[in-house]
């Protein structure tokens, strides 16, 4: 028996793939020193990890054996230093082993299998905690689904908001039966880009619910819909109404955040058949205040007049009509106890998870909790008749791509995530875990802004829903510009100019500045708050005579020649089409800003793609004259 042991330790797998790699090494053209032959193991004794993973896996810090075949193969470049972190708190496998076939595979119910590739990124998930993760796309992608889809209508997840989902107040009013039915049974027939799941109803549970929320005709606060103009109630609005609609609804923009018929911006509902689902009294009233019907809707409030609402609206049913749904000549009588059957089914697929409605005595019907799904054990899992492999990573994929499989009496509806869907939110998924990790580890989100806005400005920022767009101290969304420090950026006259009408400044963008249709009175106080409050004294101190001719011509030849600026920028109608047009820099900017910018751009936006070309002070004044020279005159 004695004599077992070492000869077992003597043709272990590790030893031979020791003398390979040596082997190997004395083949390359650059001299490369051999190892010695025995266990390698990284210990991390604050992660609880002891990995011998490198006693096979022999280049992973090898960067000129690029060519090699595994186990000699380097290790793609990371941040982390594999010597501190080990092997296993990323792919995890069973570290101790010294054989492939117990580290990769493990042992039956091993708690930590192998990582399959595809979701390699959950790993990262486990210490990075904030929702955009650096160099991991696919585990941020799932966290932005996990996020998009509202899954904690359904499913307890720690650290994630519910989004907005539209209120079911007034449906009965604001739409038609027909339209309700064909919605509820398949979602994505009428909009295909809809976050609405289909729930795969029978004919009857369409029908009982439809009648149920088709009761309620009552708004939030006691809001009634507008009286609407007699050209309203035609059957064909009049053309000239028509026209003008057309005018101001491009005038408006509204196709820098609405599709129509897969043209415009993705960040609201497609308006292609709005009119076959809505009312015109409900489309009128609703143009003139959203938030009246939906108070926490991200549409801002234009500043529309009512005869210009009307005449949009006349447009909109004109045009977005859903011309292929049946004609509704049905005559439909609801069953006598439509209303409690109705309620029953509202409270099993848990519709108010998502959306709100008033007065109904709702009970939450949740799914499982998913803060630590990511730690589940097979036998919690519940596989059902399906054949899939039985891991956690095939589970969670298969119950997202079709739940209906494991249960066909499930409740959780069908997405129709495509595969880079299902993999991100896989990964996501698998990233969420209650296992202790040591605290200088962590990577926690950045804390949530409270800034909130007081008097006349805070209520138009609350009317135009500024905070959908832009970040002010922190709070709100970065698709448009942080207006933190706008007095100091922005020229007061081209402010009041740009907002009366809004223009691109990046022509490729779908996303534009809306014309909001602001009166005066709220321009005038929206540009004295930003130059009395959103200052940044940095950019204020920087003074630079701009006047200067010859220092407007050096200034010129670094943009164009040293510097390579209008590869990006449009100049006088030269240039790129990635950066923002430049010929009215001299009206629109401050000299204090463009010098602080071009000094260092990731200072005041980190992921910029504008390069920091470590100018000199004496350069950085240059540009920034040439740039105040740009007015939009003609050059002499």
């Amino acid at each position: 028996m004695l004599a077992i042991s070492p000869a077992k330790d003597y043709f272990a797998e590790w030893r031979g793939y020791q003398k390979k790699y040596n082997a190997f090494l004395s083949e390359q053209p650059k001299r490369m020193k051999p190892i010695p032959i025995s266990i390698k193991q990284i210990w991390n004794k604050e992660l609880d990890r002891v990995d011998r993973c490198t006693s096979c896996h022999l280049g992973v810090e090898e960067t000129d054996l690029v060519g090699a075949e595994q186990p000699f193969k380097p290790h793609p470049a990371i941040y982390h230093d594999i010597n501190e972190f080990g092997c296993t708190i990323c792919h995890q496998g069973q570290g101790l082993a010294t054989s492939a076939e117990k580290a990769h595979d493990g042992q039956p119910y091993w708690e930590e299998p192998l990582l399959p590739r595809e979701n390699i990124e959950a790993a990262c998930g486990r210490c990075h905690k904030e929702e955009k993760v650096p160099d991991a796309p696919i585990l941020t992608r799932g966290r932005e689904l996990i996020k998009k889809y509202n899954c904690v209508g359904c499913h307890k997840i720690d650290g994630v908001a519910r989004e907005y989902a539209p209120r079911l107040d007034g449906i009965g009013d604001k739409t038609n039966r027909s339209w309700l039915v064909r919605w509820l049974k398949n979602p994505k027939a009428f909009r295909p880009d809809t976050r609405m799941p289909d729930f795969k109803l029978s004919d009857e549970e369409a029908n009982l619910l439809a009648d149920f929320l088709m009761s309620f005709k009552t708004y939030p606060n006691g809001k009634r819909l507008e009286p609407v103009p007699a050209e309203l109630t035609q059957e064909y609005p009049p053309d000239d109404w028509v026209d003008e609609g057309k005018a101001l609804f491009r005038q408006a923009r509204c196709i820098s955040c609405h599709l129509v018929e897969g043209k415009g911006g993705p960040l609201a509902p497609d308006l292609a058949k709005v009119a076959s689902k809505a009312k015109p009294a409900w489309l009128y009233s609703y143009l003139l205040d959203p938030k009246a019907f939906q108070p926490d809707v991200p549409m801002p409030q234009y500043g529309f007049t009512r005869e210009q609402a009307a005449k949009v609206t006349a447009y909109m049913v004109s045009e977005f009509v859903d011309w292929d749904a049946p004609e509704d000549t049905v005559a439909h009588t609801p069953e006598p106890n439509f209303y409690a059957k109705g309620l029953k089914l509202f409270n099993k697929y848990n519709c108010g998870g998502c959306h709100e409605l008033s007065g109904v005595p709702t009970a939450e019907n949740m799914g499982p909790d998913l803060t630590d799904v990511g730690d589940r054990h097979l036998y919690q899992l519940e596989f059902g008749k399906t054949d899939i492999p039985r891991t956690l990573p095939d589970y969670l994929y298969n119950k997202l791509k079709n739940p209906r499989a494991f249960l066909e009496s499930s409740r959780m509806p069908v997405y129709g995530f495509d595969e880079d869907e299902l993999q991100a939110i896989t990964t996501a998924l698998l990233a969420m875990s209650k296992r202790p990790i040591a605290q200088k580890y962590l990577v926690q989100p950045e804390m949530t802004s409270t800034y909130e806005p007081q008097g006349e400005f805070g209520k138009i920022v609350k009317k135009y829903s500024c905070f959908s767009c832009h970040v002010i101290n922190g709070r709100g969304f970065r698709l448009a510009t942080d207006l933190s420090r706008e007095g100091s950026l922005a020229q007061r006259e081209w402010l009041k100019k740009y907002f009366k009408v809004p223009y691109s400044m990046r022509p490729i963008l779908t996303e534009r500045m809306p014309n909001l249709f602001m009166s005066d009175r709220e321009i005038q106080t929206v540009v004295d708050y930003f130059e009395m409050v959103l200052r940044d004294d940095a950019v204020d101190t920087v003074k630079i005579d701009v006047g200067q001719p010859a220092l407007v011509a050096e200034g010129k030849e670094l943009f164009h020649e040293k510097y390579g600026c209008s590869s990006c920028h449009l100049v006088n109608g030269k240039g790129g089409y990635v950066g923002p047009l430049l010929d009215l820099t001299g009206k629109r900017l401050t000299p204090g800003w463009v010098y602080r910018w071009v000094k260092n751009p990731q200072k005041y936006v980190p992921d910029t793609i504008d390069p920091n070309a470590g100018l000199s002070d004496h350069e950085a004044r240059a540009i920034t004259a040439y740039l105040m020279s740009l007015t939009g005159e003609k050059e002499k």
